[in-house]
């Protein structure tokens, strides 16, 4: 029979099922069962409606859903708006974005606020994943080892005692698209160990004198002091202008380096390349000067108050190996300002300062403040390919 057919009978044999006794009811699974090769226990489903009849819509199969697309609007505009997390950093950024989320659209009714409020996370990311997008692809490592100061600086053998801030990761990355060659953009990434604190600035070429002034202007920028500092080998970090800069002082910073193609000694900010750079520029080429002091400046100003005050962070606590699993262990989702605050060694005056910076900030306008920045910085990077090709 044709598919049509077969869905006839079965809703004429429907009817027929729901008014008859036990023998009859027995008889007319006998012939369903005859006529469409079904097993009995299938046919028993489709005569008494608790499956649906092909071409028939019917409920699906367990509890209800207690979320819309009302509350997964709310959700996606946030989830944009703070760099698509993942559901766990997502969900404790909702308390902190609702506010300005709803000075933006307008209020919320209050049963739709807690119904966004209330979905875990792993049913905030069901309810993303249809919103999710493919992002990047990998680019080219720029790192090209020092050739001075190995005996000076030591390697890094084991995990710093981290108990407050100040212990510092660094990175570099570069935006030199497809070829190393040339004069470029590199990206400075530091990230504190402890709260998650992290600056990046733009250095064009990524002399050594230009990387120092830019770690001097971090340090002055950080509402904390510097007491370690930890880089990859790479030529712009071990170099005397940068051990002049921390060694030289009358409190020595604790200087080091991280085993060579070992990117795992500096995790932190290796993760930090990525969503507070890749994410943020992609992997175009910048190849102008001025796209340096433009990136620099919006590193400086809307990125890093965007992503320390508004985007919560989540740290390896530890690994627990049960046979041949791994289970890696993280603490709760905070910003790095909730972190700093909660640490209780950070100075009183600087966190008065950054309240009162944090309570003038809107992470929606300093969304659109980012976006204007990066249209000026790309239509430079367009304006550099007419040039090369003319």
């Amino acid at each position: 029979m044709s598919q049509n057919t077969t869905r006839e009978v079965l809703l004429k044999m429907r009817e027929r099922y729901g008014r008859r006794g036990r023998e009859a009811r027995s008889r007319l699974l006998d012939e369903l069962c005859e006529l469409c090769g079904y097993g009995r226990k299938h046919a028993i489903k489709l005569l008494g409606g608790k499956l649906p009849v092909a071409g028939e819509k019917g409920r699906r199969g367990g509890p209800r859903r207690r979320y819309g697309e009302a509350e997964r609007a709310v959700l996606k505009a946030i989830w944009l708006a703070a760099e698509q997390p993942c559901g766990k950093r997502l969900k404790a950024a909702l308390a902190l974005w609702l506010p300005h989320y709803e000075t933006e659209w307008g209020v919320l009714d209050g049963a739709l606020r807690a119904r966004v409020l209330a979905p875990s996370a792993a049913t905030i990311d069901r309810l993303l994943a249809p919103c999710r997008m493919a992002l990047g692809s990998r680019g080219r490592c720029g790192t090209r080892p020092g050739t001075l100061l190995r005996k000076q600086i030591p390697v890094r053998t084991e995990h710093w005692d981290v108990a407050g801030p100040g212990w510092i990761e660094a990175d570099t990355v570069a935006h030199c698209g497809e070829s190393m060659a040339g004069d470029f953009v590199w990206s400075l990434t530091m990230t504190d160990v402890h709260t998650q604190w992290t600056e990046t600035r733009a250095v064009w070429n990524k002399g050594q004198h230009g990387v120092q002034t830019r770690i001097a202007e971090v340090e002055k920028a950080l509402p904390f002091a510097i007491l370690g500092f930890d880089s990859d080998n790479g030529g712009e970090f071990l170099n005397w202008h940068l051990a002049d800069y921390f060694l030289g002082r009358s409190a020595p910073v604790a200087f080091t380096r991280s085993r060579p193609y070992r990117k795992n000694d500096n995790a932190r900010v290796e993760q930090k390349n990525w969503t507070h750079v890749r994410q943020l520029v992609g992997y175009d080429r910048l190849a102008e000067p001025v796209q340096a002091e433009l990136l620099n400046d919006l590193y400086a100003q809307e990125w890093g108050q965007f992503r320390n005050f508004f985007c919560p962070a989540m740290k390896h606590l530890r690994t627990e190996i049960e046979g041949s699993r791994k289970k890696r262990i993280y603490d709760v989702p905070q910003t790095p300002f909730e972190r700093l605050k909660a640490c209780g060694q950070a100075d009183a005056e600087q966190l008065a300062k950054l309240e009162e910076i944090k309570a003038t900030l809107n992470p929606f306008a300093l969304q659109r403040s980012i976006e204007k920045k990066l249209r000026r910085i790309l239509r430079a990077c367009a304006g550099s390919r007419l040039k090369a090709v003319a």
